[in-house]
């Protein structure tokens, strides 16, 4: 053991003092090994040969071997030494101010929890050296295990020393539940102690739950990025909710609550269209034995999403109890407004919207206004829908001038975020979601302030110029590339598809009409009308793609003229594509089917599975050009009104 010194040399008592903790930790090493590997046989023989070594210290952190098997997480093993130790015992700290239970939490040991608070119940009220309960350890760094944390939460008083729920530490405990995703451990702190919503933790920069909430957009869908099929399967996944403990950590305590303690049910208004909800249980109880571990993760998210927004809910009937200057400090001034408005987290917007209604006449710094000004330079649509009609409030806010001297189109013709950019696939399409954003303003605000200038005499038409050119250039670029590259692929295919027209399966007679024609009549008229529509369908996503090289690629032609053509250039390769592989399928049903009657239907399957492959891996991409391109508005108004009624059925 290395002994470092801050100058001179060590008296020679305390040389001996040292010596002999060495001598004396070397006479554990047996027990401190077995401890460490979890080995009860080999400790339990050392502890037969020496009984007081149970409680002794036989680390140089002073752990006992209790403390090194609970922090290792042998579970069997603390269980045995725990019948062996006094319960006062159990309660010793070693240096670095933890005991057995801080260990069982860090680790998210339920097992040994179990065993240890089992013989002193005491244990949860001891705290760590910086004044720690075990079950804010277990928030903060064993939070995968959900049971354990469960368990010490009921079993955890608000006694002295600890005081988890109402002393200096109960800002953080509620904070780190929810920064740690426990939401529905968090609802159930809060209908406990309904104070901690709108606690704030001073020794963390005056962290509030909300604001926690607000900073972690991944808490809320609008936050969440979600794939295309993600997408489409989280629509339909069921939420199972449960306000209450698990029944099995409720056992673990000793019965069933009593029904002050229980939280409220879904309301009648949640249990609306029950036979919907039961297919989807069905449906959904059918495929999770197979399902992969990314469907199951799908289905957490959407239900940490439904507590999220509970949690809101709770936090902002609390805030509503303040007066209107303390909400307006509590909101501000503590950034949760601001975080939630440049996060794009709508659910939090709404909520505070339907309770505080005039939040939405506050202004931040350089004059801008809460939703309006943040929702276009950020991006995010479903905030600017709020405020994109036309109503008395908003062409105020539209028409506002801005510091340093720029509209809200200036706002719009800068580049946004990059996080907001690449939510985006291809530089084309990004191109063309600006252009969009920059139209959709330009409709917002009044002809006076299209041309009005900047403190760079720059109108907000030139400002998007400059600042969208290298944009432009990348659209360009990709729209080129993806050209080149599927023409390569049309090319191919009509090439294959006019010499096939040309050299029929079964060959001609002497008077040039096919062989099999007679024989296999609408097998035959299959295989020349799928060459026919590969034939003509390559050749117009030929067509297509040549006309996008040979564009001049302003920035108008991004709009509408560019991502039209791109359209029909992949639609008319799927079809080429799929049309040539029913041709290729027709070719050996007529030739070879008379003698292998198995081959058509591998030939089909194989070609049916490389159709699906294509489409798969093109239709995410296919349809959101299509949805962006040709589909509804995504600058649709959305009435305030509207999104709070919305609100309040999503709640």
């Amino acid at each position: 053991m290395a002994l470092i010194t801050t100058g001179g040399s060590p008296s020679s008592s305390a040389t001996d003092d040292i010596e002999q903790l060495e001598v004396n930790l070397n006479n554990y090493q047996e027990l401190y090994r077995a401890a460490l590997k979890g080995n009860w046989k080999e400790a339990k023989g050392f502890l037969d040969r020496n009984p007081d070594a149970v409680k002794a210290r036989i680390s140089s952190l002073k752990m006992t071997a209790l403390h090194v098997a609970a922090c290792e997480g042998h579970s069997e093993f603390v269980e045995n030494i725990v019948a062996l130790m006094p319960a006062g015992e159990l309660a010793q700290l070693d240096d670095l101010g933890y005991t057995a239970l801080h260990y069982a939490a860090i680790g998210g040991s339920l097992r040994s929890a179990k065993a240890l608070l089992a013989a002193n119940s005491t244990l949860t009220q001891v705290v760590d050296s910086e004044g720690r309960t075990p079950l804010l350890l277990a928030a903060s760094l064993g939070s995968e295990s959900k049971e354990l944390v469960w368990y010490l939460l009921l079993v955890t008083t608000d006694e002295k020393p600890g005081q988890p729920f109402t002393g200096p530490r109960a800002a953080y405990l509620i904070n780190v539940f929810i920064a740690s995703g426990l939401h529905e451990i968090s609802l159930y702190l809060l209908e406990k102690h309904p104070h901690l919503a709108t606690a704030i933790d001073h020794q963390d920069n005056n962290c509030t739950p909300l604001f926690i909430l607000a900073r972690n957009q991944s808490n809320f869908l609008s936050g969440s990025r979600l794939g295309f099929w993600e997408t489409r399967i989280y629509q339909f996944l069921p939420v199972e909710v449960n306000y209450r403990p698990p029944r099995s950590v409720r056992a673990y305590v000793g019965g069933h609550e009593s029904a002050q303690d229980e939280l409220r049910t879904p309301t009648s208004a949640q249990n609306k269209g029950q036979v919907l909800h039961g297919l989807r249980r069905l449906l959904c109880g059918a495929i999770k034995p197979i399902a992969s571990a990314r469907f199951r993760k799908l289905q957490d998210a959407k239900l940490r999403h439904h507590f999220a927004v509970e949690l809101v809910q709770q936090i902002c009937k609390q805030i509503s109890k303040k007066n209107v200057s303390e909400r307006l400090d509590y909101l501000l001034k503590l950034e949760i407004l601001n975080t939630a408005t440049v996060n794009g987290t709508t659910e939090i917007l709404r909520i505070l919207l339907n309770f505080f209604p005039d939040l939405i006449w506050v202004r931040f710094s350089n004059n801008r206004f809460l939703v309006l000004t943040y929702a276009i330079e950020h991006r995010h649509e479903n905030l600017f829908r709020m405020v994109c009609d036309k109503t008395a409030r908003n062409k105020l806010m539209a028409s506002a001038v801005l510091e340093p001297r720029e509209t809200i189109l200036h706002l719009a013709a800068k580049l946004p975020p990059l996080s907001q950019l690449s939510s985006i696939s291809g530089a084309a399409l990004q191109m063309q979601r600006e252009l969009q954003w920059f139209k959709v303003v330009e409709n917002l605000v009044h002809p006076y302030f299209k041309e009005y200038p900047n403190t760079n005499l720059e109108t907000a038409r030139e400002l998007f110029t400059k600042e969208h050119k290298e944009l432009a250039e990348r659209g360009e670029k990709w729209l080129k590339d993806t050209s080149n590259s599927c023409m390569l692929v049309a090319t191919l295919i009509a090439t294959v598809v006019f010499a096939a027209a040309f050299t029929v399966p079964g060959g001609n007679d002497n008077s040039g009409a096919p062989n099999l024609l007679p024989k296999n009549s609408s097998t035959f008229m299959v295989f020349v009308v799928s060459d026919a529509i590969a034939l003509f369908a390559s050749l117009t996503s030929l067509l297509m793609f040549l006309s996008i090289l040979t564009a001049r690629y302003a920035e108008e032609d991004f709009l509408q003229s560019l991502p039209r053509r791109l359209i029909l250039g992949l639609a008319s390769l799927f079809y080429a594509i799929a049309s040539i592989m029913v041709a290729f399928g027709t070719t050996i049903d007529l030739v070879l089917n008379n003698r292998f009657s198995w081959v058509s239907v591998t030939v089909t399957s194989l070609a049916t599975c490389l159709v699906t492959l294509f489409a798969m891996l093109q239709l995410p991409l296919f349809i959101q050009m299509v949805q962006s391109t040709f589909g509804q508005s995504i600058f649709r108004p959305e009435n305030i009104g509207n999104s709070m009624d919305l609100c309040k059925k999503d709640a």
